[in-house]
């Protein structure tokens, strides 16, 4: 046997046990659900959605005009799910819920929760705000959907899917509005002669 035949294949041995030593905990990591990242509200700790969107030259009764425009567009029942309107104040709170999904072994989609949510618009001239708070998974009970964020819960993967899928839900609700809130509530006929 050559001399140099031992000295390889314990450097051999080296590298392998090296690769095998790092990869291990990559591989481990990868297999961790990672936490969702939601706004989480700093007075409260509770996920809250938010902003103030300026729009000038617009009063309060175009906005509010459009904001009643988007919700009859976007929600299937709306007046099921408005809870207040005041134009004189500028403000309307609705109550929506709707159903996250989590894929089966076999590309199944099956329900995994309804989340429910408050959303609150205010309008004032020259701006408009969107509040999307009190977000609850509906079951026997409302609970907050902040517990979904414990790490040591045994159904992890499944509630990090419904933080997931709810964050998608109500980020495509803000883009759609923001959207629709540029619209002018009365559309101008060109004078064609």
């Amino acid at each position: 046997m050559p001399s140099f035949l031992p000295r390889f294949i314990s450097i051999f041995h080296l590298i392998i046990i090296f690769f095998i030593s790092t990869a291990t905990p990559l591989m481990a990591q990868k297999d961790k659900p990672v936490v969702p990242q939601l706004p989480i509200n700093s007075e409260d700790s509770l996920v809250y959605y938010m902003e103030v969107i300026a729009i000038d030259n617009i009063d309060k009764m175009e906005l509010f005009k459009r904001a009643g425009i988007w919700i009859n567009e976007y929600y299937k029942n709306p007046s099921g799910l408005i809870e207040e309107t005041d134009s004189v104040n500028g403000k309307i709170v609705l109550k929506p819920q709707f159903a996250t999904y989590r894929t089966l072994k076999n590309d199944v989609k099956a329900q995994s929760a309804i989340v429910r949510y408050t959303l609150v618009l205010g309008f004032k001239d020259g701006k408009y705000r969107y509040e999307i708070k009190d977000v609850n998974l509906k079951a026997e009970s409302y609970f907050p959907i902040e517990k979904l964020f414990d790490e040591q819960d045994a159904n992890v993967a499944d509630n990090f899917n419904t933080l997931n899928e709810a964050d998608i839900m109500l980020r495509g609700l803000i883009n759609n509005l923001k959207e629709k809130m540029n619209e002018p509530s009365v559309k101008v006929k060109k004078d064609e002669w």
